[in-house]
């Protein structure tokens, strides 16, 4: 065999990674301590009634604290050994394998998600990005702070055996499979929520005026990008396009103003009117699109326009009806004296 074959198959003795049970020869030491998982943020864009997000970041605190000797190295080879197997059991705080899995303590929230896996992580180091699980509330879950559980696993070093030549050592590794159980709190609000609260204008029959209404946001989270439009039925016509209201955040109100008309035959009395929201609940993208539905009021004519009204219709109705009994209505004959 070559030098360079003896080379190569040295470092593939040292660096293979074998599972065991129990060795010939006993080690030299056991590590203290190891990996530690902790949750270092829980947040959330769960809305109640809605499908959501729930994004949670991890980090990896554990170490090891100290070496446990399980025997003492007798010989000067023994001593090489022990020293390299103490560094190598100093390396065993790394979680390999992370798989994590959220369940819900309160049945009114569902986990849609299955395992994350979230790769290996050092002593010290948190994940890149959190992982992301999907989550829906119940309409009967409020806004509030909901109780969920975190089940992490992965593998951890238990233990390493240096044996053999110190120049060319075997390695062995063994693994052990870890579960932690992490308690965490998940916010779910109540969102962006836009109502019509209240409308302003007065509207007759056969005219043209301008409607305000009154859009509310009574939820906890801001509506972004508000886009309002009439979806309008007879009696009503719109000639109005769709209207931009920016945004609107918790507690503020913003005006939409309609340009209405509405039919000459309409009767007088309250119509549904139906405005079509569209907005971004949010921070997190999240496009909604909500039909919002008020009642307005068509009035009957009033003031000049009506006072002009009732006498042509009086009007027309007289000469209607001296049309149909004029053949019947004779006026009287006068009688004139002969002059003699």
């Amino acid at each position: 065999m070559t030098a360079y074959g003896r080379a190569l198959r040295a470092m593939l003795l040292a660096f293979v990674l074998l599972s065991y049970t129990a060795c010939s020869a006993e080690d030299f030491y056991r590590a203290e301590g190891g990996p530690s998982i902790f949750v270092t943020s829980a947040s959330s864009n769960v809305e109640t009634g809605k499908m959501g997000s729930v994004f949670v970041e991890i980090e990896n605190r554990g170490q090891v604290t100290g070496l446990e000797e399980k025997r003492a190295p007798e010989t000067e080879d023994e001593k090489m050994l022990a020293l390299l197997e103490g560094e190598m059991e100093m390396e065993g705080s790394q979680a390999v394998g992370i798989e994590a899995r959220l369940y819900s303590r309160d049945e009114r929230l569902e986990v849609l998600s299955r395992s994350q896996m979230a790769g290996s992580l050092s002593a010290g180091e948190r994940l890149d990005l959190p992982m992301e699980f999907s989550v829906r509330a119940e309409e009967s879950a409020s806004a509030g702070i909901y109780p969920m559980v975190l089940e992490v696993s992965y593998e951890r070093l238990e233990d390493v055996q240096v044996t053999g030549n110190p120049l060319y050592p075997e390695i062995y590794f063994q693994r052990a499979a870890t579960k932690e159980t992490i308690s965490i709190e998940v916010p779910v609000m109540t969102g962006a929520r836009l109502v019509i609260s209240e409308v302003k204008g007065s509207i007759s029959p056969g005219r043209s005026s301008d409607l305000d209404m009154i859009i509310a946001n009574s939820g906890d989270l801001p509506a972004r990008e508000v886009q309002a439009r009439f979806i309008v039925q007879p009696p009503f016509n719109s000639t109005g396009e769709e209207l931009a209201l920016g945004d609107i955040e918790p507690g503020k109100k913003a005006i939409a103003e309609f340009p209405l008309e509405v039919d000459r035959e309409a009767d007088p009395g309250e119509y549904a009117l139906v405005c079509q929201i569209q907005y971004i609940s949010g921070d997190r993208n999240q496009d909604r699109k909500e039909d919002l539905a008020a009642l307005v009021e068509v009035k009957a004519p009033t003031g000049l326009r009506a006072i002009l009204i009732i006498p042509i219709v009086a009007i027309v109705l007289t000469l209607l009806y001296l049309g149909g009994a004029g053949k019947r209505l004779r006026l009287p004959r006068i009688r004139r004296k002969r002059r003699w």
